[in-house]
């Protein structure tokens, strides 16, 4: 299975929860291999449901809108029944030559079985279940009060509980396929940061740069959603939109803080070069580097995220920058950028087996830019494996 259905079935029942509905496009991702369109169309009125039931973990329910459910066909885990919504038309040309896909969406763009509204289709869906009279989770972060309010008036033997942190506790230990996405989507990033050390020439603008950097992402089918790129002390502000009026000279570092999201995996990976020659006041980032790869090294299973801070400022004090500050040193990644656990001075998220972190040593001077390193490292009782590829030290190019 691509989710965690062992963790899933063990939350449920230390919550007492007979049915899990979830409704945030990541979340519905995550039960079923797609991302539903509905909810980029119409991002905050959008509807598009998953029903999980304790007695039968492994079969995902879906409520989906009729235009686009041939989504489900898509679906990389089993799914039971599909109740549709709204009103779409797909024409019956010649319905003795289909294929089985087409039969089957023959089937499920039925628009007589298509109710008239997402939340209608819901109740039909938690009635055709058997749910009345069950306490069942609900992701609250993707559903209207509205909506939720309609649920509870159906229900009135029902208790719906909020849920949406146990199914990013779930969400948190990662599945082997998941790990495999995650390493690609870093893959991806790395790749890019090397057609950008190919093609860089002095004169080349940030925009110019950001481009070489999207083009080959887009080249391995993922999508550069933010790809902070800066040059030389324009880094300082690395959330500004790339100029083209700021072009790279010897001795500027080229800074990346990239974002970037493969068949729903996310990357976050930060990287800096340097163009021609290194300036003597960028050795402050040996220190970070250094500091960086032994927290990677000794993160373990257990830990609280306030230690795993205090772990890796330490090991950059230790290694010759006493006066390195930072508000956190990392987080976890997945389906979102920021996952659990927040690597922060005061977090008491656990850190578990199974777990992805995204870890980072950022630095930021006026009048230099940004000395950064980060990468995501799988956490094991056996001993961490770095998802990147390459070392990640500065690099001289051009």
């Amino acid at each position: 299975m691509f989710y965690n259905v062992e963790l899933l079935v063990e939350k449920m029942k230390s919550y007492e929860i007979s049915a899990v509905i979830s409704s945030t496009k990541e979340n519905i991702r995550y039960f079923t291999g797609f991302e539903p369109v509905i909810k980029t169309l119409n991002p905050y009125n959008g509807q598009c449901y998953t029903v999980i039931t304790l007695e039968q973990p492994d079969v995902v329910h879906v409520v989906h809108s009729i235009g686009e459910v041939d989504q489900i066909l898509d679906a990389r885990t089993n799914i039971g029944h599909v109740f549709t919504y709204g009103t779409f038309y797909r024409e019956h040309g010649n319905l003795k030559n289909l294929s089985p896909e087409e039969e089957r969406l023959n089937k499920l763009t039925d628009i007589s079985e298509s109710y008239s509204n997402g939340q209608e289709a819901l109740v039909a869906l938690l009635k055709t279940l058997k749910l009345d009279g069950f306490r069942i989770g609900i992701d609250e972060e993707g559903i209207k009060t509205i909506h939720l309010s309609h649920l509870r008036e159906q229900f009135g033997k029902s208790e719906f509980k909020p849920c949406s942190d146990i199914i990013r506790a779930v969400r948190a230990i990662k599945t082997e396929q998941e790990i495999n996405s995650l390493a690609y989507s870093a893959r991806c990033i790395e790749n890019a940061i090397d057609a950008v050390a190919e093609n860089i020439y002095e004169g080349i603008s940030e925009v110019e740069i950001a481009n070489i950097f999207k083009v080959s992402i887009a080249q391995q089918d993922a999508l550069p959603v933010l790809p902070m790129i800066k040059v030389g002390r324009h880094a300082i502000g690395g959330q500004r939109r790339q100029s083209q009026d700021i072009k790279l000279k010897a001795g500027d570092l080229i800074w990346f803080d990239c974002d970037i999201v493969s068949n729903g995996y996310w990357a976050d990976i930060a990287r800096v070069l340097s163009f021609k020659h290194l300036k003597s006041e960028y050795k402050k980032f040996d220190a970070l580097y250094k500091g960086q790869l032994f927290s990677m090294k000794e993160i373990k299973p257990g830990m609280k995220g306030k230690e795993v801070f205090d772990l890796t400022m330490n090991a950059v004090h230790d290694l010759g920058f006493p006066e390195y500050r930072r508000h956190h040193v990392g987080h976890g990644i997945g389906l979102e950028p920021y996952e659990l656990p927040i690597l922060a001075p005061n977090s008491e998220d656990l850190v578990q087996e199974g777990m992805v972190l995204s870890v980072e040593t950022p630095y930021y001077e006026f009048g230099l830019g940004a000395l950064h390193i980060e990468d995501p490292v799988l956490i094991s009782e056996k001993g961490n494996t770095v998802l990147t590829q390459k070392n990640g030290n500065i690099k001289i190019v051009g």
